[in-house]
């Protein structure tokens, strides 16, 4: 039976959140990596192409938040209550209720969707420079550890306790944040030698 335009329809809100800690997951992966005890070293044409490889990671992190940022308008635009039935919603897989209409309902999942494909596009070149430039990746995520030490930590702490969907989104900015200043200080470094 299909909804008509006047049945609201349930969608989690969960799947948004989840996409972006999915991301803020793919980044601490690089604090993983300074503080790994061995690892390989970079390859001499990585080394050489290190600014090559933060211009898209940059790009494709710029391109992760904007899909963030659409769909939160789409969910602020379609939902009766957005703070209540996103924000404050439990970080728990089905426990949030969105009442949207059918229109929404297929737009929200168009939005998450767009979301993991931003997301596909940031794990590539985290993953590129994790695997061909070891060292490189390791000074992003010392960096990026001096402003969010603990990060991974309090987002396990939320994520066990069902803690709302806001904590969660800020402390995965937060993250995104600190990582894009990082880029942009070896980028603005390497435009200035």
């Amino acid at each position: 039976m299909n909804p008509s335009n006047n049945e609201l329809v349930d969608p989690d809100p969960f799947l948004l959140a989840a996409v972006c800690l999915q991301g803020t997951a793919v980044i601490l992966q690089l604090i993983q990596i300074s503080q790994a005890k061995a690892r390989p070293s970079s390859t001499v044409g990585a080394v050489r192409n290190r600014i090559s490889m933060l211009t898209p990671l940059e790009e494709a992190l710029d391109d992760f938040d904007a899909a963030i940022e659409k769909a939160e308008r789409m969910i602020r635009r379609s939902s009766g209550a957005p703070t209540k039935e996103f924000y404050e919603a439990s970080f728990r897989i089905s426990v949030g209720v969105l009442n949207f209409s059918s229109k929404s309902v297929q737009e929200y999942h168009n939005a998450v969707a767009e979301t993991t494909a931003k997301l596909s596009a940031l794990t590539r070149w985290i993953g590129h420079i994790i695997g061909q430039d070891p060292d490189y990746a390791a000074k992003l995520g010392e960096d990026i550890n001096k402003v969010v030490s603990g990060s991974s930590e309090r987002l396990n702490a939320l994520m066990g306790t069902g803690e709302p969907i806001e904590l969660v989104l800020t402390e995965a900015k937060l993250v995104r944040d600190t990582c894009r200043g990082a880029i942009k200080k070896y980028l603005d470094s390497a435009s200035n030698s």
